[in-house]
Formats: structure tokens, C-alpha cells, sequence
């Protein structure tokens, strides 16, 4: 097997979109969205980042998941779309050389809008972030009740961290907007990217279209932010806006 390529990002960011997308246009490529156990990546990727859990624990836990699936892959090349394993690659890097990252960003006010309209901070998920240890990120906020700081904190620090291994794996960041709002040969082109950096062979711009017409997860409604929200966001996110040629303008 080749070294595997990671689909990362926050979340709210499209990724459920590959698996279907590369599975049914590629026949050298198997790709899985947030494959079990996921959610415990996401306790792992935080406590990982904390010093809670080794190298090896995390390493030797992702091995024996993907066991099974790994002995059906021949010689295909494996893509794994998660936001919950984010902070695990140093340690999966160790285990799979190259490990190969495709980074997916988001404009911070619709995705901060998306994750609200997708339950953030409502059920269980709003338990969890609020009292169960390690489900969220340890975030340098003000607030911990409000969900507009955790959220605008939790994209740079997501970011950052996928980011940081720009310099040490083969690396992509492709913008949400330029996948999924952008003009159709933009779109194309940035689905071609991906395919050719996962070492898929590219598909034509009529093909990609149609593809990019059947999103997966897409939020129904958007919690509509008030402007003083707004604000927070671009003001906490700027610095990383600009690195991704983000302006205070939605796309």
C-alpha cells in the first residue's frame, strides 16, 4: 500500500463528498469518510496534542482499526476523510512514511455558521463540548458558554495545527468555496488537484460538474449570525483570512 492521503479540515467543509466522488470515478483509489471508530480519533487527536497519549498508543490504535480494511486494498492507494483525526499525523507518520494531507478551508463565518446550524451547541453535542473532557479543544477563550468564541477559536486552532505539517508532508490546501462555490472550471480544476495529488487520473470538466451537483451533509438552514458576531469572527480569524486570501466578505 502506498502512503495514505488525509483529507483534513474543521469540519462543515464538503469532505463527505469524496468518499462516493473517488470511489465510483477511480478504480486505483479507495477513499472512506470518518471510517469507525471515528469519534474516538477526535478524543485521541486532543489528548495526542496534549501529551495525554503517546506516539505509540495512537499509532498502534489506528493500525488495529484499519486492519481489516487494509488487507482489501491490494494496491490501491488509501484516502481517509476526517476532521476528527487531525492531530494524529506526527504519529501515523511515524507508522506510514509520507503520510500525504489535503487540507480543506473554510471562510470562518459560514463555517462557524454551518457547524451552529448543524447542532454545535445544541443535544448532546452542546453536553459534550461544555462538560465532557477532550471532546473539544483546549481553546484560549473568554467565554466557554459561548459558542461563537469556541468556534471562531476552534477554526484558527484547527487550521494551524493541519497547517503545521505543511513543512514536514506532501501538502494541499484547497478553499471550500473553490470546490463547492466557486465557477464550474475553478471547481474542476480543484477536484483535479486533489485527484492528482492522491494519484488519481484527472476527469473532464463536464464530468466534475455533474459530480459537484450531489454535495453530501449540507446544512438545510444557517444560523443566522447578528452583526456584532460577525465581527468577532473576522477580527479573531483575520490572520489566517489572509493567508488564505480570505476577505471580511463572505465568498
Amino acid at each position: 500500500m502506498d502512503s495514505p492521503v488525509f483529507i483534513l479540515s474543521t469540519g462543515r467543509t464538503g469532505t463527505q463528498f469524496f468518499e462516493d466522488y473517488i470511489n465510483q470515478t477511480s478504480d486505483g483509489a479507495v477513499c472512506r469518510h470518518e471510517p469507525w471508530p471515528s469519534r474516538r480519533f477526535k478524543f485521541l487527536s486532543n489528548l495526542y496534542l496534549n501529551q495525554k497519549v503517546s506516539h505509540r498508543l495512537v499509532g498502534r490504535f489506528y493500525q488495529r482499526s484499519r486492519r481489516k480494511l487494509f488487507r482489501t486494498l491490494g494496491n490501491r492507494t488509501y484516502i481517509e476523510s476526517s476532521n476528527f483525526i487531525f492531530g494524529c499525523m506526527p504519529s501515523l507518520n511515524e507508522i506510514y512514511n509520507d503520510v500525504r494531507i489535503i487540507h480543506i478551508v473554510r471562510h470562518p463565518v459560514s463555517y462557524v455558521s454551518s457547524h451552529l446550524g448543524k447542532g454545535f451547541w445544541r443535544g448532546h453535542k452542546r453536553f459534550f463540548a461544555k462538560y465532557v473532557p477532550y471532546w473539544l479543544e483546549i481553546l484560549d477563550v473568554e467565554d466557554r458558554s459561548d459558542p461563537i468564541q469556541l468556534l471562531a477559536a476552534r477554526w484558527n486552532y484547527v487550521n494551524r495545527q493541519i497547517g503545521s505539517y505543511e513543512d514536514s508532508h506532501p501538502y494541499l490546501r484547497i478553499r471550500f468555496e473553490d470546490l463547492f462555490s466557486g465557477e464550474a472550471g475553478v471547481s474542476s480544476d480543484r477536484l483535479n488537484q486533489i485527484r492528482e495529488f492522491c494519484g488519481v487520473p484527472p476527469l473532464d470538466r463536464a464530468e466534475n460538474a455533474l459530480w459537484l451537483q450531489h454535495p453530501k451533509n449540507v446544512s438545510r438552514h444557517k444560523d443566522a449570525l447578528q452583526p456584532g458576531e460577525v465581527a468577532f469572527i473576522l477580527a479573531t480569524c483575520s490572520e489566517l483570512m489572509k493567508e488564505y486570501q480570505y476577505t471580511g466578505q463572505l465568498p
